[in-house]
């Protein structure tokens, strides 16, 4: 079958990459198992094959085409959960959540996370420390001896670097600003970029540097919040990826106005304002307006 082949072409990448087998598939099955996948000896579910491919910087997309039947109703779930949660539809969301439960094996660990992390989303904006505790719990599944002073030791996948970039932001919303930083820069600072790997690098990158940007400037760390939002904006333009783009320009605009360089300031919020309305964000666009009115007496959109 086509799926075995992916085994072999796990291994190239993992040799040529320099991981070795236990640390790709920790907490995602065991090192028996991805042995098997790697000789074409084991066909794994598709949620393995999406965690492995992610944490070598892999587009798991690509390999949509190789998914059974099942496998491609728990994709199709997932992806209707995810958009659910995004229009805070929490109790549609809760009823999908319960099928997949009644569908998926209650031995994966991929879906049992996945899961764990839908439910907690219910409570995000409402109840900070049980999302938080929920979502620990939820990277707690994949990575059972986790360490918030050793981000940088781990190899994770997109979807486990979401949760960390959600459990920042819940303590930067209870006003613990200070150790939302700490996990975003061991992300940033991880070493040989093992945490953020190409895919993750691409995809979320963007997200995360605009969040660690954004309380830097928070605490005054102008000069380390332009750093950070320049090199998300590069990234936006390098693979075009604009949905961050205006409020990474806005978080520079605002550093570079309190470190007194307002000409350039003025530069970056009109930057901003527009990539905003390209957008159709019009919500931020205000939000960049009032600012460049009050600071600077400036009419945008007008």
């Amino acid at each position: 079958m086509k799926a075995y082949h992916i085994g072999f072409f796990i291994k190239h990448k993992r040799e040529e990459k320099g991981i070795s087998q236990k640390e790709l598939c920790k907490g995602v099955c065991d090192h028996s198992t991805l042995s098997r996948i790697e000789r074409g000896k084991h066909e794994p579910s598709v949620t393995t094959i999406k965690v492995l491919l992610q944490r070598l910087g892999l587009d798991d997309e690509e390999f949509s085409i190789l998914l059974g039947p099942k496998d491609f109703e728990i994709s199709n779930l997932q992806k209707e959960i995810i958009a659910l949660n995004a229009q805070k539809q929490f109790e549609q969301a809760a009823e999908r959540i319960k099928y997949l439960e009644e569908i998926a094996d209650p031995e994966d660990r991929v879906v049992k996370q996945f899961i764990l992390r839908s439910k907690a989303l219910a409570h995000y904006w409402t109840d900070y420390s049980t999302a938080r505790e929920m979502l620990t719990k939820a990277l707690r599944i994949t990575h059972a001896d986790f360490d918030f002073d050793h981000i940088g030791d781990y190899l994770f996948s997109v979807d486990e670097v979401k949760i960390l970039n959600q459990i920042a932001i819940t303590y930067s919303e209870t006003g613990d600003r200070r150790y939302a930083i700490h996990i975003y820069q061991q992300l940033f600072d991880s070493p040989q970029q093992k945490v953020l790997n190409d895919e993750a690098r691409i995809s979320v990158i963007t997200l995360l540097a605009y969040n660690y940007s954004r309380l830097l400037g928070r605490e005054r760390r102008y000069e380390e919040c332009i750093e950070i939002a320049e090199l998300g904006y590069d990234i936006c333009v390098k693979y075009n990826k604009c949905h961050e783009m205006g409020g990474l320009l806005l978080n520079m605009a605002c550093s570079l106005h309190d470190l007194g360089r307002d000409e350039e300031s003025k530069a970056k919020l009109i930057d901003s304002y527009y990539a905003h309305r390209l957008m159709k964000n019009y919500k931020s666009c205000e939000l960049v307006k009032n600012y460049a009115k009050e600071n600077f007496g400036m009419e945008l959109g007008s």
